[in-house]
């Protein structure tokens, strides 16, 4: 399922909802500032959450909330290998 992740207040946590589906108006506002975040399809993040109960949240009311605590649960994997450069490891050959 693609979502998108909004963002509530100073990050003091976040709301899942389906692509393309409006944000209850009325409950947003009672949760203050919420503003978009990112998009991320479900079946491409790291498992550390309950995502089973996210789904149902949103087919009971449209949107999960999500505690800030859990923003891993809610991030992308990588999708390819990410090579890096490490200066620690080329010191020796710096002279």
């Amino acid at each position: 399922m693609q979502v998108n992740v909004f963002v509530v207040g100073q990050n003091e946590g976040f709301v899942v909802a389906p692509c393309g589906a409006p944000l209850p108006g009325d409950e947003m506002d009672a949760l203050g500032e919420v503003r978009f975040g990112w998009s991320v399809d479900s079946d491409h993040v790291v498992p550390k959450l309950d995502w089973m109960g996210i789904v149902k949240d949103i087919d009971a009311r449209g949107y999960s909330i999500v505690p800030h605590g859990d923003v891993g649960g809610l991030l992308g994997l990588p999708q390819h290998e990410l090579n890096a450069v490490y200066p620690e490891r080329h010191i020796r050959y710096a002279a």
